[in-house]
């Protein structure tokens, strides 16, 4: 069988013309790489760093981040890690005994969870669902040690039995969610960073206290709200 040869061109030359495309598209290839090299940026001065702690034997730890690209690139947050429940009970603790407006603030665990419990009777007026200045200034006293932390906090609202069976409950569930979005509302304010779970749950756990505790001391410590330290990062 003969082989074709293309037109004007010896057969002999025929197996070689596959070299000119190939060299084509190594060409254009070396100049897509040297475009890319040279658009590239680099933090010369972090760079060295990293250059000098390696040549020491020291475990580099700066990190590198890329130069935004334009005016327009999305910065990126820093989110402080979760703390040991241990740790942040320890500190909130201490607040607790030189603040004297937080003396009816109470800290206790639930199986693997941390809870703050703030009677509402020092946060809201009867029936109201808006804080008060007394409110805020306990607030601010105990966000110095859980506004900055990477931990997740549910908001529980939580209300009293109603006196009367005839005012009903669903008026209970609305306050008790009202005054649980007041009090995440207020810990986003002063500088918490994630997002609380808010609950309103009147008084559907009222039946978990302690029957021993005087009556008028069970009512006191239904009417509250809680925030629910987990011992794991929440969601942003």
């Amino acid at each position: 069988m003969r082989r074709q040869s293309l037109p004007g061109m010896r057969p002999e030359k025929t197996a070689s013309v596959w070299l000119i495309t190939f060299a084509d598209i190594s060409a254009l290839m070396l100049a897509f790489f040297v475009m890319l090299f040279s658009m590239s940026t680099l933090e010369l001065d972090k760079w060295q760093s990293v250059i000098s702690r390696l040549t020491k034997g020291e475990p580099a730890k700066v990190q590198l981040r890329p130069a935004p690209i334009s005016a327009h690139s999305v910065p990126t947050v820093d989110v402080p890690p979760a703390l040991p429940l241990g740790y942040l009970g320890q500190v909130l603790e201490e607040k607790l005994k030189q603040e004297t407006s937080l003396g009816h603030v109470r800290i206790h665990r639930l199986d693997n969870m941390l809870v703050v419990s703030l009677p509402t009777d020092i946060l809201f007026l009867p029936d109201k669902a808006a804080l008060t200045p007394r409110a805020r200034q306990a607030l601010f006293e105990i966000s110095s040690a859980i506004a900055q932390i990477g931990n997740q906090i549910d908001v529980h609202g939580h209300s009293a039995p109603a006196a009367a069976a005839s005012s009903g409950t669903d008026w209970q569930w609305r306050l008790s969610l009202e005054r649980a979005v007041a009090v995440a509302d207020e810990l986003k304010r002063i500088g918490y960073q994630r997002n609380p779970t808010m609950l309103g749950l009147a008084d559907s756990r009222f039946r978990y206290l302690d029957p021993a505790i005087p009556e008028a001391q069970r009512l006191e410590l239904a009417r509250r709200v809680d925030l629910v330290i987990h011992p794991t990062d929440g969601g942003t």
